[in-house]
């Protein structure tokens, strides 16, 4: 049986891949750019800026042991792109939506609280910094 399969979506670092419980941060935006017309002060244009990134994703996984994990060095840079596919609900062999970062690094990881009266999973919670962010269907 797959251990990932139980994920509707799957995280790749060149050829490697990763389960993670929880994904976030992927988003863009744009800034308005307001725009004043000579002559007439009563007149506003509100034009689209430029499309930026915030670029910080944030991943979460249940700690445990096994192979190099390269989330945990902070600080350094990856050379490698990473891939989020989502798969459709229900569709195993359907292809979804593919999310491709670049640029990235390690900004910060943090291990959850580590209670002796909770009978809890340890978490581990990394975020990045990306560059850029494409999306392709």
């Amino acid at each position: 049986m797959d251990p990932l399969s139980a994920y509707a979506f799957r995280v790749w670092i060149g050829r490697d891949e990763y389960g993670f419980s929880k994904v976030s941060g992927l988003s863009r935006e744009s800034e308005a750019v307001v725009y004043q017309e000579g002559g007439l002060n009563s007149r506003v244009h509100v034009l689209p800026g430029v499309v930026k990134n915030p670029g910080v994703l944030r991943l979460e996984r249940g700690a445990y042991a096994g192979k190099e994990f390269p989330f945990y060095l902070v600080g350094e840079r990856l050379s490698e792109t990473l891939r989020i596919g989502v798969r459709p609900p229900g569709f195993l062999r359907r292809k979804g939506k593919v999310y491709v970062l670049t640029g990235l690094w390690v900004k910060k990881w943090e291990a959850g609280e580590l209670d002796a009266l909770q009978n809890t999973l340890l978490i581990d919670r990394f975020e990045l910094n990306y560059d850029y962010l494409y999306i392709s269907e």
